[in-house]
């Protein structure tokens, strides 16, 4: 299996890794922990292993998968929801700290949030771009 992606593929990956460092980051500061580089990866670790397999379940950076609004929109939702509870599984095995209704909720949602709060404007920008492509022809 090849993983094919794109220049706006690499966009969304980019973006995407944005979004988990900014929740590692905020819930860091919520929580008022210490904000270091192994203390960021050892949080953030868990969940991006959870999305890779997702997003390679999915094939979540493949143009079919952005290709409309509503694609991405599902691509996210499907990708998401099979990563978080990889992430929080890993992470409990990890850390040997229990897994949470309450922890599972606010991650799956906080981090779905980040994830949808820049991926439905590249979305849009993405649609004009393909818009003004075909009225230019």
């Amino acid at each position: 299996m090849r993983l094919r992606i794109s220049p706006a593929g690499y966009v969304l990956l980019t973006g995407d890794l944005v979004a988990f460092l900014l929740f590692v980051y905020y819930g860091k500061l919520a929580h008022h922990l210490p904000v270091t580089f192994i203390g960021m990866l050892e949080t953030l670790a868990p969940f991006l292993i959870g999305w890779l397999i997702a997003m390679l379940l999915f094939r979540s950076y493949s143009p079919r998968a952005y290709e409309s609004a509503g694609r991405l929109l599902l691509s996210t939702l499907l990708t998401w929801t099979v990563a978080a509870p990889i992430g929080l599984v890993l992470r409990s095995w990890w850390t040997g700290v229990p897994i949470t209704l309450l922890f599972t909720a606010v991650t799956y949602f906080i981090t779905l949030a980040f994830l949808l709060g820049w991926r439905v404007p590249f979305a849009i920008v993405l649609a004009l771009k393909k818009r003004s492509s075909r009225t230019v022809m």
